[in-house]
């Protein structure tokens, strides 16, 4: 690999990086009273296959289990869900009639601001995005497999 390459993919990081802040920031802003990662998380557990557990939603959403019991916690305390104990000591994750009202009344919203994020790409753009987006997780996949926590 040449020293371009390298800057480039550098580049590539750093951009990757300050979208999502950008994304985290612009997001935020239009929400009433959740993070970008709250409603990740509501939005994971309204649709995606049972179970919701702690650990399948926290793969789901890119984070370690700890990091999904803080957000349920906080989502918990607002009563957006409720944390019920499952089979062999697991934690699943319920939507209360008040998170399912909340993603019946956004849902609208949330795909308005989908189609404006996205309102620049034609469909190939979007295809070949969404590819080049499942190759680079390949990536954090080989990093993860390479690297335990304690090397990094």
């Amino acid at each position: 690999m040449n020293t371009k390459d390298f800057g480039q993919m550098q580049e590539v990081f750093a951009y990757i990086l300050v979208l999502q802040n950008c994304l985290q920031t612009t997001f935020e802003k239009t929400q009433d009273n959740l993070t970008l990662k709250q409603w990740m998380m509501l939005d994971a557990v309204g649709n995606t296959p049972k179970p919701h557990t702690l650990t399948n939603i926290g793969l789901i959403l890119g984070c370690s289990r700890q990091n999904a019991k803080k957000i349920a916690m906080t989502l918990s305390k607002k009563a957006y869900i409720r944390l019920v104990l499952g089979a062999q000591n697991s934690v699943n994750i319920e939507l209360t009639r008040k998170g399912m009202e909340y993603k019946k009344k956004t849902t609208e919203k949330h795909e308005e601001i989908l189609h404006l994020l996205f309102s620049h790409f034609d469909e190939k753009e979007m295809w070949l995005f969404y590819k080049h987006c499942r190759t680079l997780y390949m990536g954090i996949e080989e990093i993860e497999k390479r690297f335990d926590a304690t090397e990094i």
